[in-house]
């Protein structure tokens, strides 16, 4: 008889593919949790390494009658995203291993995408224990596109902006943390009209038209980061694979501390851990993509 993950216990499947109707629905979760999702262009990724080629110096020309048409010299440059496995560790109690398979994800797909997403946002926007070689932070720093805060957030976001619309660009998205909420209402344009709007029918905020993102303030990992602006198509993201999972039940949880601050034991506690895994890719096209506003030195 086959693998039935409506009928097999934990127990007796500690390691595998989390089931297909399950995963899919823990990377529907990391999509709406995840700010850097939300914003960024999802691209298809069928293997570990996608090749991407973009070209530059296409240009039209006048011609008269019977005149040569001149030809363009296009510039063509390749750029690579590599996709990285990320795991996350949650511990939970040995009893829950009698559930079926299906039971089991069901019960925890919400703290599997939870704990994705979040570290998927850290690494995107400020590089925080990230292995991929670009971060929003540093695309914007490399660019030169800082803006110091003031009081006033409409000035603020519109130079923000202004920095990538000298590039040519187009700004679309903001990523930010819900304090900064208090300082978009209480900010008004030079006509006094505010430039905040609550979600309405659409479900999302906006600050001078471009919708908002909110990101758990830590995902900033502890950098000077009041808002990252940006034209988000030119940063990409992939999602290799489904979710591969195993259970612990000897291991020490170095990474897990309980009440005492101390690495949590599973044999000792008899506990069972669920290590899920998961493969995505990211990259950003165009540093000059991305602007910071971050707080003034000493605030």
């Amino acid at each position: 008889m086959g693998f039935n993950p409506d009928t097999t216990t934990m127990q007796n499947a500690k390691t595998g593919s989390i089931p297909i109707n399950i995963s899919e629905k823990i990377v529907t979760g990391v999509k709406n949790g995840s700010a850097a999702m939300k914003l960024a262009k999802a691209v298809p990724m069928n293997k570990p390494e996608e090749e991407f080629t973009f070209m530059s110096g296409v240009g039209a020309f006048w011609v008269d009658e019977a005149e040569r048409i001149q030809t363009s010299k296009p510039t063509f440059t390749k750029a690579k995203m590599r996709s990285k496995k990320m795991a996350v560790i949650i511990p939970t109690t040995k009893e829950n291993l009698n559930y079926s398979v299906t039971n089991f994800f069901s019960l925890m797909q919400e703290e599997i995408a939870e704990a994705f997403y979040k570290k998927f946002d850290q690494a995107v926007f400020t590089g925080v224990e990230s292995p991929y070689n670009w971060n929003i932070l540093k695309s914007a720093t490399d660019a030169g596109n800082l803006v110091e805060e003031t009081v006033n957030k409409y000035d603020d976001l519109n130079e923000a902006i202004g920095l990538i619309e000298a590039e040519d660009l187009e700004p679309n998205g903001i990523a930010t943390i819900r304090k900064q909420r208090v300082k978009y209402r209480s900010t008004k344009d030079g006509n006094g009209m505010p430039i905040f709007n609550t979600a309405t029918s659409s479900g999302v905020d906006d600050v001078l038209g471009l919708p908002v993102a909110y990101t758990p303030r830590y995902t900033f990992g502890g950098k000077d980061i009041s808002e990252l602006v940006g034209d988000w198509n030119q940063a990409y993201y992939g999602i290799l694979r489904g979710i591969e999972y195993d259970v612990l039940t000897e291991a020490t949880l170095t990474t897990v501390k309980d009440e005492k601050g101390e690495p949590i034991n599973l044999a000792e506690r008899d506990m069972a851990a669920l290590k899920a895994t998961f493969e995505l890719g990211f990259m950003v096209v165009k540093d000059e993509a991305f602007s910071v506003v971050q707080p003034k030195a000493g605030n």
